[in-house]
């Protein structure tokens, strides 16, 4: 949707739309995206040695490359100590953006024109320069000089995953995640949103593959392929593990459960939305939840 608005309808006057899930919205389109600055590497390195660009630094555009689009409240939690640390990320981001460690994105909606919209920070062309000649890495369509055309909705799909990523390191013991497995079962292949492990106190290890659906056409169309392919896997292939499926809002996770039914592969699923992702009373080990005659029960992983 946000390239079939016409762009000559200022969103504020667009009466026509309906406010949408936050984190969910066909409507959404990227008002600036800073420039890719041209730093040589050879400079780059320089501000390595004398201490310019920190090894926290170096982390961060790792994580970046592999994670793709994070707020900056996101990155906050992730990378700095409670003490003053939202200013001391504002700043630390601030210099990583000056030397083309990083780039901002600002956005907005038509469907809710004046709310407040973090922006998404994404890979710089130091940064890549760095990835690239400091540890080798194959960057592909992942350098920011040649990326793959993306919609608002397929960046939201990283926020709201790695939302989910920061709550189950603060809530679990997790000891692995990984974005794009590829499963295969004899000639068919799935591609889920990510794979995470969990470990119990006692040792024991509860494999998930992860699901994220945003808001597009084919959305329900394309749970349905992928019921049908999860029920014969997860019965088979990799028995114990479960399918998580993350949606924005406890609607579409009814009418994702709908379709699960129909295909018979209900009993594999537990669902999470961003609601309560970003619903600060509620606690990760207590958000994931199934449908048992129409209503949700939650879990208790406690």
């Amino acid at each position: 949707m946000e390239f079939h608005v016409s762009p000559l309808i200022k969103p504020e006057q667009n009466s026509g739309v309906k406010e949408k899930p936050f984190f969910d919205d066909p409507y959404a389109y990227i008002t600036k995206m800073d420039p890719l600055t041209r730093h040589d590497f050879y400079y780059i390195q320089k501000k390595i040695e004398q201490g310019w660009i920190t090894e926290r630094d170096i982390e961060i555009v790792k994580f970046i490359f592999v994670h793709r689009w994070l707020t900056l409240s996101q990155i906050t939690r992730l990378f700095f100590p409670d003490t003053e640390r939202e200013q001391t990320a504002r700043n630390r981001v601030r210099k990583m953006m000056k030397h083309g460690l990083i780039r901002k994105l600002q956005w907005t909606s038509y469907s809710s024109p004046r709310e407040n919209r973090p922006s998404y920070y994404e890979l710089g062309a130091s940064g890549a320069d760095i990835l690239k000649y400091r540890f080798g890495m194959v960057l592909g369509h992942r350098d920011p000089r040649m990326p793959k055309p993306t919609t608002m909705l397929f960046r939201m799909k990283y926020i709201v995953t790695n939302e989910l990523y920061i709550h189950l390191r603060e809530n679990f013991n997790m000891v692995h995640f990984e974005f794009h497995p590829i499963l295969t079962m004899k000639e068919e292949q799935q591609i889920p949103t990510a794979k995470y492990v969990l470990r119990n106190p006692k040792g024991k290890e509860m494999t998930f593959y992860l699901v994220v659906h945003r808001e597009d056409e084919k959305w329900l169309k394309t749970l349905r392929y992928q019921a049908q392919f999860y029920k014969t896997y997860l019965g088979t292939v990799e028995k114990g593990a479960i399918l998580v499926i993350l949606v924005s809002t406890g609607e579409k996770a009814e009418l994702a459960n709908k379709v699960m039914e129909q295909e018979g592969a209900s009993g594999y699923v537990w669902y999470v939305t961003d609601e309560e992702l970003y619903n600060k009373e509620v606690k990760l080990t207590q958000g994931f939840f199934v449908f048992q005659d129409g209503q949700k029960t939650y879990y208790d992983l406690q």
